[in-house]
């Protein structure tokens, strides 16, 4: 299994930096909006990274996060940069979730998580256990990296070759756009569909629905206010093809 290279200083202080805006558009924004239909108040941010979702779901949903990290560099950058007393930033081994009670969770959310596990094995370990975790009926949310479009070039990051076929759990690299000269390498695994839709399955979930968000999906003048919000105009591929995919399951 390659290590976990956000446990480094200097890749944990470029992805803080990483000018998300694709994957708060098409990813972020969706899930909060989910969350909120949901009702959710108690929500696990499985991987939160620098913090920026947790935050959020604090702010925008007056949610108790637990939100948690194998980094500790990337659990420190949350707490310095973007703490809230509704945020319980963790630093968790082994994906060990017994601090949490079983059952107590309204939603669970895993972003960008599962590309960055070479293990299905792991993988289904951590789905085995926010299943434990969420109440009945609870909801688990899956945002990550769209297989469908490996290779496809789209203008805040790339992630693979293009014309590239991946199989299954392949390693690929990433490269995320942090400045005008200056670029972020990931490595990351290349998982399909199925990959989800069967372990989700198999951890017990039930009625699971994928989405596959674009730009345009919105409106012409929604794209407006979008831009006029993040103050981004360099759209790319993600016009038309799905950066992302979307999953949404129910305990």
């Amino acid at each position: 299994m390659i290590e976990n290279i956000f446990k480094d200083e200097i890749i944990a202080d470029k992805f803080n930096r990483y000018n998300d805006v694709l994957e708060q558009v098409l990813g972020y924004n969706l899930v909060i909006s989910m969350l909120r239909s949901y009702q959710s108040k108690t929500i696990l941010d499985y991987g939160c990274g620098p913090g920026k979702v947790s935050l959020q779901l604090a702010e925008k949903l007056s949610a108790s996060v637990f939100a948690i990290d194998e980094s500790a560099k990337m659990i420190d950058i949350a707490r310095k940069e973007r703490p809230h007393e509704c945020v319980n930033y963790t630093k968790v081994e082994n994906d060990n979730l017994d601090f949490i009670q079983d059952n107590s969770l309204d939603s669970a959310i895993a972003c960008y998580v599962f590309i960055n596990n070479s293990s299905e094995k792991r993988i289904c370990n951590i789905m085995n256990q926010i299943y434990c975790k969420l109440k009945p009926n609870g909801r688990f949310i899956i945002l990550d990296t769209n297989p469908n479009n490996t290779g496809v070039s789209f203008s805040t990051f790339q992630n693979g070759i293009s014309g590239k076929k991946y199989h299954y759990g392949e390693h690929r690299v990433e490269k995320l756009n942090i400045g005008s000269n200056e670029h972020l390498i990931l490595n990351d695994f290349h998982w399909p569909t199925k990959m989800y839709e069967r372990n989700l399955t198999q951890s017990g979930f039930k009625q699971v629905e994928v989405l596959y968000p674009k730009l345009n999906d919105f409106t012409s003048e929604e794209i407006k206010q979008i831009e006029k919000q993040y103050k981004y105009y360099d759209w790319s591929n993600e016009k038309i093809k799905a950066p992302f995919i979307l999953y949404q399951a129910k305990k």
